[in-house]
């Protein structure tokens, strides 16, 4: 069950992921904060121009209760690469093989261990940052279902912006997010996902580069002969919702 929930949070992650920094116009007029909006339209610019990128990562597990740790490793290492608009590779390497490819629409985790790839569908996943797209594609979804501020209780001398992204209607699984933006280059530091009792997942970054060769098979994926495939449900609207 921690395993599913911990491939849900990382599909969150994608999607987001494309989503802040590729997912069109952020400009958002309803917006009080010149330093804030300020910011925005830098990343508007800085983002625009990238249409590939490639980074490592560190993905750490963050439960609020430090005692109570969950059956997932708390800690994961590997690569990232991304295609504008919405596709993605992670290459995790440590504590074990896995892959997670995204070409927008779906995605496979691929377990080479265990010879099982699970596949979802992205927009199955994707329903907790639906707030982000409105914002981020200037249909001034931040007034009607988000909240974003510059946290500044960072200090002026941090080497980094610190944004923190609240939804007005938090779901289970995605409550709020803190990113972190390198001022020198405004590039993506830091992640950090946190769902409604606290529990966070963190990607952090190092070795970011842009505008790198990458092939449209990196974003494929054909399961091996011997693999089982798991085909995750859809996700059935409520009624009412």
């Amino acid at each position: 069950m921690e395993k599913k929930k911990t491939n849900k949070v990382i599909i969150s992650f994608f999607v987001t992921f494309s989503l802040i920094f590729w997912g069109g116009s952020n400009r958002c007029y309803a917006q009080e904060d010149p330093d804030l909006q300020s910011l925005l339209e830098k990343l508007k610019d800085r983002f625009g121009a990238i249409k590939t990128l490639k980074a490592d990562y560190v993905r750490d597990l963050l439960p609020k209760v430090s005692s109570v740790l969950p059956s997932a490793p708390m800690k994961a290492e590997g690569r990232l690469t991304f295609a504008s608009p919405n596709k993605l590779r992670l290459d995790q390497s440590q504590p074990r093989a896995e892959l997670l490819i995204s070409n927008g629409e779906k995605a496979w985790w691929y377990i080479p261990g265990e010879k099982t790839v699970q596949v979802f569908q992205v927009k199955d996943y994707g329903q907790q940052v639906k707030p982000i797209t409105e914002f981020f594609s200037g249909l001034g979804g931040l007034e009607k279902h988000f909240t974003i501020r510059l946290d500044k209780t960072i200090p002026e001398e941090a080497p980094y912006y610190a944004l923190v992204l609240q939804p007005k209607n938090p779901q289970p699984d995605l409550n709020q997010i803190h990113l972190r933006i390198l001022k020198a280059t405004l590039l993506p530091l830091e992640f950090t996902f946190y769902n409604i009792l606290g529990d966070g997942t963190r990607f952090r970054f190092s070795q970011v580069q842009t505008a790198v060769k990458v092939s449209e098979t990196a974003f494929q994926f054909t399961p091996p002969k011997g693999v089982q495939v798991i085909t995750q449900p859809m996700v059935t609207p409520k009624k009412g919702s």
